[in-house]
């Protein structure tokens, strides 16, 4: 599968996680019901991810908001920026890989993690140095964007000019 093909399918795979079904987008972007109509909520019970407390934060705001309130345009739009954010941080970390590492092949290096006993990184000065500029290039957060820091140590792990490295950056991040 080609690189489009993979990030088609990361894209598909990460609308399906944020609206999982079509009632819940409707709660979240319907014009004609509101939350006092007496809808029931999604109960998310314990079993969320804490990068996705602000969706859930926004979705929440969007839900307790009347129709047509501003209250309820402000929290879809920034329901909405936070998602592309997330998207470009997505395509950007992707773009990092394939030109640090100059392959086309890299969604396995996003997730890989070293066996048990291994150090997390070998080069901690290169790990430092590629989180920081990823941070002041990409505008990465915290809550979200720094789940990518083990892709970042694999860079450094296989021994890639650090250099190249904060340049690769540098480039996927200024589209």
């Amino acid at each position: 599968m080609s690189f489009l093909g993979h990030l088609q399918v990361l894209v598909f795979l990460y609308a399906l996680l944020l609206f999982s079904a079509e009632s819940r987008k409707t709660q979240l972007f319907d014009t004609e019901s509101s939350a006092d109509d007496g809808a029931e909520h999604e109960n998310y019970g314990d079993k969320v991810d804490a990068r996705d407390i602000p969706l859930l934060y926004l979705e929440t705001k969007i839900q307790n908001a009347p129709v047509g309130s501003p209250q309820r345009q402000e929290a879809q739009k920034n329901l909405l920026e936070e998602i592309n954010h997330r998207k470009q941080i997505d395509q950007n970390i992707i773009e990092i890989l394939r030109l640090s590492l100059k392959k086309t092949d890299v969604l396995d290096l996003l997730t890989s993690t070293r066996t048990t006993g291994q150090p997390v990184v070998d080069d901690w000065d290169c790990y430092k140095t590629l989180v920081k500029s990823f941070k002041n290039q990409c505008g990465a957060k915290m809550e979200y964007d720094m789940k990518y820091a083990g892709a970042l140590a694999n860079i450094c792990n296989m021994g890639v000019d650090v250099k190249k490295s904060v340049a690769a950056i540098e480039e996927a991040c200024a589209h």
